[in-house]
């Protein structure tokens, strides 16, 4: 993260907290930056489930991006309404979500619509949909390269599955995915565990092609392995997706030069004790989903202590020898996990290159 960033909001009186707050200019940075670190953006297919918000993703497409990666259908929906012309949703369509991505494409029919998928029945169930509403939907193959958590077996069973897509009605195979989340670590063992990740997954490829099964891409990486698969041969497009916010689940782990663009506007609400201040982002400020700590606090010193956490409440010792906060004090937060964080919200308040609060932002795809 750069040194020469001031988080504080000059017209801060005016946000009430707790709050998510949107910094334009670093999202615009974060975005330059991972164009210099792909070379461009013709191989990045941004996951936006991170900020889940029309006015970010007209900010990539305006620098350039033209292909995207969600989650679920309201997110594939914000996506498709704004222009994008190519989106995959990177999650199986299962049970009633199948009409869900049918009605996409019938609504959107100039759209390019991909899902992912591993189990036969469901893919027959999906095929069959498509078929009966005439309308066809492109299918990669969501591979299990070593995170197990969901996900074809590579070789042999994947070219089972390419065979069986390739011969449904309504569907088209389009390829394979590969989530390389169980990657660990920092430096070149990092990098090295994202690239044995995902050759397994074009090792796959090169069999499905051998079967003749033309297998035009291969969608590999989350934040964590894109930069290092990017550079092989036979992956196509890498899909990271908390680059554009960053939070310090990652950034206190990897070494990539992203902005914090993204925090939470919170305010001390009690001071029980000369080393303990109550803020009012709880567990519905900040998402408790990683273990503590949830957060760290641009403008407060040393470490924190986190005691009670509770809905809207969060205890904290402060450290030895610094000066405690008073009662209506704002406390800038920058949240472990971003994206489950930003689900929290309705709104975010935008801050422009001066320092003040001057729009605020819908979070369209939340809750779903």
């Amino acid at each position: 993260m750069s040194s020469d960033i001031d988080y504080i909001v000059k017209n801060v009186d005016e946000i009430p907290s707790p709050a998510l707050v949107v910094y334009r200019d670093l999202v615009e940075r974060n975005i330059k930056t991972i164009g210099s670190i792909l070379d461009g953006y013709d191989r990045l297919r941004p996951h936006i489930k991170t900020h889940k918000m029309s006015r970010v993703a007209r900010m990539e497409m305006d620098a350039g991006i033209t292909k995207f990666k969600c989650a679920t259908p309201k997110e594939a929906a914000l996506l498709a309404a704004n222009g994008a012309t190519d989106v995959m949703i990177a999650y199986p369509p299962i049970g009633p979500q199948i009409q869900r991505v049918v009605g996409l494409k019938q609504t959107h029919p100039d759209v390019t619509f991909r899902v992912i998928g591993d189990d036969e029945p469901s893919l027959r169930q999906l095929s069959k949909e498509c078929a009966a509403s005439g309308i066809e939907l492109g299918v990669l193959i969501d591979m299990n390269t070593g995170m197990n958590r969901t996900g074809a077996p590579p070789g042999k069973p994947s070219v089972a599955l390419a065979k069986l897509i390739d011969g449904l009605e309504g569907l088209r195979f389009d390829g394979l995915h590969a989530y390389d989340g169980h990657v660990s670590g920092d430096g070149e063992p990092r990098k090295a565990k994202a690239r044995d990740a995902v050759q397994i997954a074009v090792d796959t490829r090169v069999q499905i092609e051998k079967a003749g099964i033309e297998c035009p891409l291969v969608v590999a990486s989350g934040s964590k392995g894109f930069d290092a698969t990017n550079e092989i041969d036979g992956v196509t497009e890498v899909s990271p997706g908390t680059w554009i916010f960053w939070d310090t689940g990652y950034g206190e782990s990897l070494a990539f030069p992203f902005n914090w663009a993204a925090l939470v506007v919170s305010r001390v609400i009690s001071t029980p004790a000369q080393d303990l201040i109550t803020l009012d982002a709880g567990n519905k400020g900040i998402n408790p989903d990683v273990p503590a700590p949830h957060f760290s606090a641009v403008n407060l010193e040393g470490e924190l202590q986190f005691l009670v956490r509770n809905e809207e409440h969060q205890l904290i010792r402060i450290a030895p020898g610094v000066d405690r906060p008073n009662v209506g004090d704002v406390i800038y937060l920058i949240p472990k996990h971003v994206c489950t964080t930003v689900n929290l919200y309705d709104e975010a308040y935008v801050i422009d290159g001066d320092g003040n609060w001057t729009e605020t932002w819908s979070v369209d795809a939340r809750g779903h």
